[in-house]
């Protein structure tokens, strides 16, 4: 099966709740092909639904690197959501929602500001996310006074 076909078919997956399997498919592709950042977003992704934020954040952070990689080093000015630019924006994203969702919020703030920078079509929401963030960041203060999840 193709790389695009099989990275699909795992997506599928992830929607249909069937993580095990998707979770196969992309670590099969990233011992395949290391540099290939879809196959760390797709884990990274994986992770992220089973709740294991420290496992989805390194995936992601690996796959921004690969991104970089790709693009010789560093991130263009600009990407749009197409084959090129996907995989980084994909990354990017990945690590807010990380960030967003253990209550790091100037770092999930950071990561969604660049999204924007590189993508000001926005393409996968960030600013309704930073929006959320602002409101969440607030909440978190008023109801958690010791810091610590609600």
């Amino acid at each position: 099966m193709k790389t695009d076909a099989r990275f699909a078919h795992a997506w599928d997956e992830i929607r249909a709740g069937n993580l095990d399997e998707a979770e196969r498919i992309f670590e099969e592709a990233t011992l395949a092909e290391p540099l290939v950042a879809d196959s760390w977003n797709g884990l990274g992704a994986v992770r992220f639904e089973r709740g294991d934020l420290e496992a989805s954040q390194k995936c992601y952070e690996k796959a921004l690197a690969a991104a970089k990689t790709a693009c010789g080093g560093t991130l263009p000015k600009r990407l749009y959501w197409n084959d090129d630019g996907k995989p980084t924006l994909r990354a990017i994203h990945g690590l807010g929602l990380n960030y967003f969702r253990s209550g790091k919020f100037a770092e999930a703030r950071e990561k969604f500001d660049l999204l924007l920078k590189l993508n000001p079509d926005d393409n996968q929401g960030a600013g309704m996310i930073l929006r959320d963030i602002a409101r969440k960041a607030d909440l978190w203060k008023k109801d958690n006074s010791d810091g610590s999840p609600a």
